[in-house]
């Protein structure tokens, strides 16, 4: 297969690799498969992501603490110190922000430990994710954030498919908008299997695995 190179709107120095074919997710079927390794890992580009997303929220959304899925501490971590840069009118100037991630327990609940709880609860909390298809997994985080009595703020994503989950704003940096055709559903309205067209890759946060 090959990838077409997308840059972001907000940010041209962003950039991911984007496959299309039929993909299929633990939860969605999906036209298109978005690469955002180097983003996660490479420092420049997870840097200029952070500085990209920290601009949603640096002077209206208080955060004391991130919460990280699909491998996104790395954003996290400069997402935090961008948030926290001394800077007027920004609400979290000098603050000492978490940056925290979520444990999954033997029956796949998300949960963090006693020694973690205490950046969570009553704490002002963003939770910064990879990719929003269907939100079940951004929805399944915000459920367990507020469990341990954590007010979020915001959801922040590389790619969403979502402007909101349950009422909470979701920001990203790329959108369906940006590429031509993408269609994701769940398995059982997936139109790609429908018309008979076979699954080229399962994928997940870590990336794919060619059938």
């Amino acid at each position: 297969m090959n990838a077409i190179q997308l840059t972001s709107r907000f940010n041209p120095q962003l950039e991911v690799s984007v496959f299309q074919g039929h993909f299929a997710t633990r939860h969605s079927h999906n036209s298109h498969y978005i690469d955002i390794t180097r983003m996660k890992h490479e420092f420049t580009m997870a840097r200029e992501a952070a500085m990209t997303l920290a601009q949603n929220y640096a002077y209206d959304k208080g955060v004391d603490t991130i919460v990280c899925l699909d491998g996104s501490e790395v954003i996290g971590a400069f997402l935090a110190r961008h948030l926290a840069k001394k800077e007027v009118f920004s609400v979290n100037s000098s603050k000492n922000i978490n940056v925290v991630t979520p444990e999954y327990d033997s029956n796949g609940q998300l949960i963090f430990r006693d020694n973690l709880t205490p950046m969570i609860v009553g704490r002002e909390v963003l939770i910064l994710i990879s990719t929003v298809n269907s939100g079940k997994s951004a929805r399944r985080t915000l459920e367990c954030v507020q469990y341990y009595g954590g007010k979020v703020q915001g959801i922040a994503a590389i790619f969403s498919m979502l402007e909101q989950v349950d009422g909470i704003p979701v920001y990203s940096l790329f959108s369906p908008d940006d590429i031509a055709g993408y269609i994701s559903s769940s398995p059982k309205e997936c139109p790609m299997c429908r018309a008979g067209q076979k699954i080229d890759a399962l994928a997940n946060s870590f990336g794919l695995s060619m059938l």
